[in-house]
């Protein structure tokens, strides 16, 4: 079988959502009501095709000037202008009417200009019924005819066209009533602004793609100054815990953009577990964000000291940002607004919220308002891809009966570690628990000083003491029992 030809996007986690691109020569419709991000994401995948892929193309505006667009794309880094100096790239400024004639002319003016060019891809922006005629008057072309025409002109130019069309927000009309132009588009893309209780998140949707597979579903993207278009698609990168063998409980470590909850009763070492997280990602070079509430700054770059953690020097170098807000003066929208600053402008990879408890002693851990705290910070890092760890205390010291207790949004979250104490002859030791859609499991830890905290191993050497955990039924029933191996 003849391999597929791929025309690849180059906006960063499209192609993954695309399963590697869209085959070449395929008619893509972008949906979506105005500020959606349509116009942006064609113009990048033109930008993107003549920087990287050599793959020359033209730009068709029916109402955004030239001069804007110029503008406009340029806070993303692209210089169009220096591209159509380069004949790599070429704007056309028309009308959809005359659009609409050209495209039926063998001789086109507009095709004729695509060749002068070598274009491989085309954006139209944007395209609508306009372009075809009234469909009140009688004498009008049908828009499916209209647009067969256009498809069969891109077609033969070898061109891989993109279409703007502004459409009102729609779910149930989808199912019932599409538009003519869905019949005949190739490819149909989804833009849709969603509010997520006081965050307001973008989304992307591949309806339909003929001629490959592709991932289903609603994928979240972002745009970013100086870059573009950043879709949330990575299933297999994971965030190390910068504990090796927990990471080696959690399979490999967080999932990009996941949500963790640590829990534990004060003292079980949940700080020394999100220190450690933070100076991962500034030795690899991934921003963080600390978020304290419960904890001074000055504390807080004690405590990292005190287990070999230089956190000033990461903050000095701007690998870490650390907010502190005391409890006792929150105000909840002034608060949620700063933390949506910050995250806008410093985008960190990475970042601890420590603690949940303190948010729900300040805002009342049964009512409406901690809940829309939660679910809305949860949205916002989410829309970011950022892997955050939400730290909270349990007050059950020994044994757990309910992890969040009257806080009851534990299932927002996609992984769970219990931090605890467990009671063995005359000493304490430290559980963890690992709870994941593909992992339950509990080891011990320790911390040192120094060093931070560590997993320990299954098994312990025959002639070592203690017994390790793998020796005892359970440790999270508040009853441990010693089990033996039976002959």
């Amino acid at each position: 079988m003849a391999e597929r030809d791929f025309t690849k996007t180059g906006i960063k986690g499209l192609d993954a959502i695309l399963g590697g691109g869209i085959p070449r020569g395929n008619l893509i419709l972008v949906e979506g009501a105005v500020g959606t991000g349509k116009t942006t994401l064609g113009v990048e995948f033109v930008y993107r095709g003549a920087i990287e892929f050599n793959e020359p193309g033209l730009i068709v505006l029916f109402e955004v000037s030239p001069d804007k667009l110029i503008r406009d794309a340029a806070l993303f880094g692209w210089d169009l202008l220096e591209l159509e100096r380069q004949g790599r790239l070429k704007i056309v400024f028309t009308t959809r009417r005359v659009f609409e004639q050209e495209m039926q002319q063998a001789d086109s003016l507009l095709l004729e200009e695509a060749g002068k060019v070598g274009a491989r891809r085309i954006f139209i922006d944007s395209f609508g019924p306009p372009a075809f005629g009234n469909s009140n008057n009688s004498g009008a072309r049908d828009p499916r005819d209209a647009l067969h025409i256009l498809a069969e002109g891109l077609y033969r130019e070898n061109l891989t066209a993109m279409l703007g069309l502004e459409v009102v927000a729609r779910e149930e009309v989808r199912l019932s009533a599409l538009l003519p132009e869905e019949f005949i588009a190739d490819t149909i893309m989804l833009l849709r602004l969603e509010a997520v209780e006081r965050a307001i998140q973008r989304s992307l949707e591949i309806v339909k793609s003929r001629g490959h597979e592709y991932h289903m579903g609603r994928h979240s993207f972002r745009i970013v100054d100086g870059h573009g278009l950043a879709a949330a698609f990575d299933p297999a990168t994971r965030v190390s815990s910068g504990i090796p063998s927990l990471d080696e409980m959690l399979s490999g470590g967080y999932f990009v953009g996941s949500t963790t909850l640590v829990v534990g009763v004060s003292g079980v070492g949940k700080s020394v577990m999100s220190l450690q997280y933070v100076a991962e990602g500034a030795r690899l070079g991934e921003r963080s964000l600390m978020l304290t509430l419960d904890e001074p700054p000055a504390q807080v770059l004690r405590n990292a000291a005190s287990i070999g953690i230089d956190l000033q020097g990461a903050i000095d170098r701007g690998a870490v940002q650390l907010y502190y807000d005391p409890p006792q003066e929150i105000e909840i929208d002034r608060h949620f607004h700063r933390i949506e600053c910050i995250v806008r402008e410093f985008k960190p990879r990475r970042a601890v919220i420590d603690s949940l408890s303190t948010y729900g002693s300040s805002l009342g851990a049964a009512g409406r308002a901690f809940r829309d705290f939660f679910h809305a910070i949860v949205a916002l890092m989410k829309e970011h891809q950022v892997t955050v760890i939400y730290n909270h205390e349990n007050p059950e010291l020994f044994g757990m009966s309910s992890v969040m207790g009257e806080y009851a949004v534990s299932s927002l979250v996609d992984n769970i570690v219990l931090l605890n104490w467990v009671e063995l002859g005359d000493e304490f030791r430290r559980p963890v628990t690992v709870t994941s859609p593909i992992s339950r499991v509990t080891r011990e830890c320790e911390i040192v000083n120094g060093v931070g905290m560590r997993v320990l191993a299954r098994t312990i050497p025959p002639n070592a003491q203690p017994i390790p955990f793998a020796g005892y039924f359970g440790l999270l029933a508040r009853s441990p029992e010693r089990h033996t191996t039976g002959a």
